[in-house]
């Protein structure tokens, strides 16, 4: 039952990381102001419900696997929350902003593509701190 938890874990674990990769065409193929903040605006929301996914699913195991609440729990959910904070300032940036001054829009889409791939370091971070954990290294 455990192994079934886990799988499911990592199973969206990975399925997140592919989706924020997937993010990084959103200020590639958005050539106009509202067009980004559409897109911007399903990203986050997608973004928001893959990460309650992916928590959701950490603490299932958690619980029910009647594991241990260690260091590598805890920084299971403040690296969620770190995440979930970027993601959200990033939007209301975005939402607020005056689109209509190109400096402005090509500023939001830069800064876009970089908070995506701190987001993307971030999860990499993660997955290899419970690899090393996994293998014994840690």
């Amino acid at each position: 039952m455990i192994d079934e938890f886990l799988f499911v874990h990592k199973s969206l674990v990975y399925l997140f990381l592919i989706f924020l990769f997937s993010g990084l065409a959103i200020p590639i193929f958005s050539s106009e102001a509202i067009r980004f903040k559409k897109a911007s605006f399903i990203y986050t929301m997608s973004f928001q419900g893959l990460a309650m996914m992916v928590a959701f699913a950490g603490l299932v195991l958690l619980y029910a696997g009647h594991l241990e609440w260690d260091i590598y729990s805890a920084t299971m959910v403040i690296v969620w929350g770190v995440m979930m904070f970027i993601e959200i300032k990033k939007y209301r940036l975005i939402k607020y902003a005056n689109l209509t001054h190109n400096e402005t829009f090509a500023l939001l889409k830069s800064g876009f593509t970089k908070i995506s791939i701190l987001q993307i370091l971030i999860l990499f971070a993660m997955i290899a701190l419970m690899v090393l954990k996994n293998t014994g290294v840690l």
